[in-house]
């Protein structure tokens, strides 16, 4: 390894793991792994499997059993199975130890009194207790015979068992059907390793896409409380493993489900007023610019789905019915678990003292940006609406207004290469947000949807914060023109 600030380079330094600043560690040491473990990795399968079988060999078997242990904790990796194998061979040895002990001193192991005077002390001691229950006791003899239980014929025998909780991480569009095959092969691989134990599995939904499809030692309890399914399996006594998925679907989804619908019956209410009616087909809501009345139809969250029916199934995904009297009967999850949701559009609040704006949908946040506003007040107080949905939208000057914005006339909400105007007043009279910011808001706010900008308060300051909103955006979206280039906005910047 090369370090910058030596004027000579040495030849040892191809040898050297760099950890940090000035410290460096060399394989050949015979710490190594103990300071791979102090110092880089407390969690490394390699190096705890390395230093249990240094303890091994020792014959420091606790020791080495804990690091072996440790091994297990990380699951997949290379040294898995030959730590679970180490500790089958440890325990093995501490048996055929004792066995061998017994053998070679059969008189210790016999023990210091013979078996003979072992049974008559019981006996002495047996009679020593019903005398004394026959004359201190304050009940007589045959009462406290009376009270004695009887053992029913039968028993049940319970053996004790060790759970083995793992945590699946799941995208969140994959299907019931691919979960259940994903955590049956799962488990039926960790039984392989641990065929005494009982084996538990929670699916977890994760955006992780480096995490997705891996499975590991459940070392958080609370990831139990989000997990969606649970695999159960035990090698010793199931002949199959159980899988079943949770009913929190109405409890964790429904929010989700409302801002789906919601989001969707804002852009229709916008296309009515629009056009005299809603369009026969959904799709007339994506189109390219400037009919872009949405980016894309979002998932219903309960079923994962953004297909369309025309009756409701409960097949999944939504349903759409153009002739419908209102927005809530015209456009509603095809789910049986979210039932009547009220139309409550999604619509944006500004707070100019606070510098803050909300995406709101009812009782619940969307996002929640700092923002930045015009110099001299130049924000004006109101209500407006969402004319123009851009990404990159192209000024009389190049970049003025970022990567994206939602036009509102004579002003508009958009990004700014410029981040310390955020939370000052420094525009010319627009609401800025950083790119990453407007990019994150944009899909979630149609064409149409109201723009509140007020002075200070808020119009409902209790609204509850949603998360993993971004569950509601589809893998596969529609290839839209959202960026005009012969398209010149004269928004004051």
């Amino acid at each position: 390894m090369i370090r910058r600030n030596q004027r000579f380079r040495n030849h040892l330094d191809d040898n050297l793991i760099h950890l940090r600043k000035n410290l460096f560690i060399s394989p050949s040491d015979p710490m190594y792994y103990e300071k791979v473990i102090r110092y880089l990795d407390a969690t490394s399968p390699e190096a705890h499997y390395k230093i249990g079988q240094k303890f091994q060999r020792r014959g420091n078997f606790k020791r080495a059993i804990f690091h072996y242990k440790e091994v297990l904790r990380t699951y997949p990796s290379p040294f898995y199975s030959a730590a679970n194998r180490a500790i089958r061979d440890i325990e093995e040895e501490k048996a055929a130890h004792a066995m061998n002990m017994q053998h070679a001193f059969p008189e210790e192991a016999k023990g210091i009194l013979p078996p003979f005077m072992k049974t008559l002390l019981i006996v002495l001691l047996v009679l020593n207790l019903l005398l004394i229950v026959l004359f201190a006791g304050s009940n007589p003899l045959y009462k406290t015979i009376s009270t004695m239980k009887v053992w029913g014929a039968g028993s049940d025998i319970t053996y004790e068992t060790v759970d083995a909780p793992f945590v699946m991480y799941i995208a969140p569009e994959t299907e019931n059907k691919a979960i259940e095959t994903a955590l049956h092969k799962q488990a039926l691989e960790l039984a392989k390793e641990m065929p005494q134990t009982n084996i538990l599995i929670y699916g977890v939904i994760s955006q992780d896409n480096t995490s997705q499809g891996k499975t590991m030692l459940l070392r958080d309890e609370e990831l139990t409380k989000s997990a969606v399914v649970v695999a159960e399996y035990h090698p010793a006594t199931d002949e199959a493993v159980k899988i079943r998925f949770l009913n929190t679907e109405f409890g964790k989804h429904q929010p989700l489900s409302a801002i789906g619908a919601n989001l969707v019956r804002t852009a229709l209410t916008a296309y009515t007023k629009d056009h005299g009616g809603p369009p026969a087909r959904l799709d007339a809501l994506l189109q390219d610019f400037p009919n872009n009345y949405l980016s894309f139809i979002p998932l219903e969250a309960t079923t994962g789905s953004n297909g369309i029916s025309e009756a409701f199934t409960g097949d999944g995904g939504w349903v759409y019915t153009p002739d419908a009297a209102n927005p809530s009967q015209m456009f509603y999850p095809n789910s049986a678990s979210v039932q009547d949701i009220p139309y409550e559009p999604v619509h944006i609040e500004i707070n100019k003292k606070e510098h803050q704006l909300k995406l709101v949908s009812g009782d619940y946040i969307l996002w929640d940006k700092e923002i930045g506003l015009g110099a001299n007040d130049r924000t004006p107080l109101g209500q407006f609406l969402v004319k123009d949905r851009v990404q990159n939208p192209q000024g009389s000057r190049t970049q003025s207004y970022g990567e994206a914005g939602l036009g509102l006339g004579a002003i508009a909400l958009h990004g700014t290469y410029d981040e310390s105007s955020i939370g000052s007043d420094k525009s010319l009279g627009c609401v800025r947000l950083t790119n990453g910011d407007v990019q994150q808001l944009f899909p979630f706010v149609p064409k149409g949807a109201e723009v509140q900008i007020q002075a200070s308060t808020w119009a409902a300051p209790s609204h509850e914060q949603l998360k993993n909103i971004n569950l509601l955006i589809p893998a596969s979206r529609p290839t839209l023109d959202e960026s005009p280039e012969d398209v010149i906005f004269h928004w004051l910047g």
